[in-house]
């Protein structure tokens, strides 16, 4: 039976490069992957690597009120047999539709490989990836801090460069950005740059 699998990672940890590698070596082999990527991720259309010369459009850009169970059959259906579901972003689609990559997994029998996020600058899950995090088979990817430990949280910079502090009352969970935004850390560089706010009992 296939399975439901998540690779998750802090920023920099080469999830996107992993997910077109992949797809690569199904193509390779003669076939055929089908790559999903959430609307939400608002830069492109395409699986972007910042591994240079690293990039392949997507099969599907999902809304968030799209039945992936019902897309991936369809296209199962038409231009030969699909031999896996890859998924860019994966903390960004919802908790409805990894159930519905979960129903893909098992019914319809293809592997379903989602990259993504564990969670956010604030530490917090993302609802997605919750969801990722209670069905699938997990798999982290390993990425280092600045000081060469490594790193498991991620830290957003504001407009100035500086990293934005850790904030209860922070909702703004969803900022799309790359390396220019975001920075993986461990938690002693996270705790000294972001800070405590999430941590600490007020």
């Amino acid at each position: 039976m296939a399975k439901l699998y998540y690779r998750y990672g802090p920023m920099g940890s080469g999830k996107s490069a992993q997910l077109l590698i992949v797809a690569h070596n199904y193509r390779d082999i003669g076939r055929r992957p089908f790559i999903i990527k959430p609307a939400t991720d608002t830069r492109s259309t395409a699986v972007d690597s910042r591994v240079e010369f690293l990039s392949k459009e997507a099969d599907l850009v999902a809304g968030s009120d799209l039945d992936l169970f019902a897309a991936v059959a369809s296209a199962h259906g038409k231009g030969g047999p699909i031999a896996c579901v890859l998924v860019d972003e994966a903390q960004f689609i919802t908790p409805q539709q990894v159930n519905d990559l979960f129903l893909v997994a098992v019914r319809l029998d293809i592997p379903v490989i989602g990259y993504g996020l564990r969670t956010d600058y604030q530490a917090e899950l993302f609802p997605g990836s919750a969801r990722w995090l209670a069905l699938a088979q997990l798999e982290e990817l390993k990425m280092v801090c600045r000081c060469n430990r490594k790193a498991t949280l991620t830290g957003r910079r504001g407009p100035d460069g500086q990293f934005i502090k850790s904030d209860p009352s922070e909702s703004d969970q969803v900022v799309i950005g790359g390396s220019e935004s975001y920075e993986a850390l461990c938690p002693t560089h996270y705790l000294e740059w972001v800070g405590d706010g999430r941590f600490v009992r007020s």
